[in-house]
């Protein structure tokens, strides 16, 4: 049997496992767990309804002044609230060195493009794992016994459930994520900025990179918005990122709110992921 053979057959008992639930019965949750197999630290996001989306308007069209594709906010429309079953989530994006774990004990071909001979650069080990694939952080998921977040999962575990604008609340200032040109310009090692913490103690949800999610690109429940871009072509990623150029300075790109939609096959220097595990309910 060969080995790309061998790993599907994992990842289809995997999918199994999870579409069963994996939730520790009758008893309560525990507020944090290690994942079992790649041994992340994984926190839980406790079931119930969050703020999701915005009402924000750009009433000054900037998006016309920069050129960008759409207006602002309006995907992000409109705010409401949405109930989510608990699950947990990784405290800190998958690093490199967890993703040559998986790349090891799977033999998985396609490793990150910014690699040599197979392995990431001298002390990246503990940075987050980018010039990914959707389907390479899907893979790796899968491996873990988990999934990517849905956009909902993510934007929960970034802002809680009081509709805040960061991670943290909803005053920013210079130095309190690696995002734009305001910290490294580069990735940084998981946590490395402590204050880009969310209310359930998740890391660099505001910056560092970008993460995948598992979600289409598509329009919230009661949006007014159209385009021609939504549908089953584009991935949502959440998050902003460490920056070197480019219209995502704007204040309205470092929301915990905004999405951004890619092409699932491409990859990107500032994109990694984290993934959750869907807990089964308690009886």
């Amino acid at each position: 049997m060969t080995t790309s053979i061998k790993f599907w057959i994992l990842i289809l008992c995997l999918g199994v496992s999870l579409s069963t639930g994996c939730g520790p019965g009758n008893e309560k949750r525990p507020e944090q767990m290690v994942s079992k197999i790649d041994g992340k630290e994984m926190v839980l996001v406790p079931e119930g309804e969050f703020i999701m989306g915005t009402d924000r308007v750009d009433a000054e069209n900037t998006h016309m002044k920069i050129g960008t594709v759409k207006p602002l906010y309006v995907d992000q429309h409109p705010e409401r609230k949405t109930f989510l079953e608990d699950f947990y989530i990784d405290r800190y994006e998958v690093t490199n060195r967890e993703f040559k774990r998986f790349v090891d004990e799977t033999q998985f071909v396609d490793v990150p493009e910014n690699w040599e001979d197979e392995s990431f650069s001298e002390g990246k080990g503990d940075h987050p794992a980018t010039n990914i694939t959707w389907a390479q952080a899907s893979a790796y998921a899968f491996w873990a016994g988990k999934r990517l977040p849905t956009e909902a999962q993510w934007e929960k575990a970034a802002r809680g459930t009081d509709g805040r604008t960061f991670p943290w609340g909803n005053e920013y200032q210079k130095g309190d994520a690696n995002i734009e040109i305001d910290g490294d310009r580069e990735t940084s090692a998981v946590g490395a900025y402590p204050r880009d913490v969310s209310p359930y103690g998740v890391y660099d949800m505001e910056g560092n990179v970008m993460e995948w999610t598992r979600d289409w690109y598509l329009p919230y429940p009661g949006s007014k918005f159209a385009t021609e871009r939504y549908g089953k072509q584009l991935k949502v990623l959440r998050g902003n990122a460490f920056q070197k150029a480019g219209h995502y300075f704007l204040p309205a790109y470092r929301f915990a709110f905004h999405r951004t939609e890619v092409d699932p096959g491409q990859v990107y220097e500032n994109v990694g992921f984290r993934c959750v595990l869907e807990t089964a309910k308690p009886e």
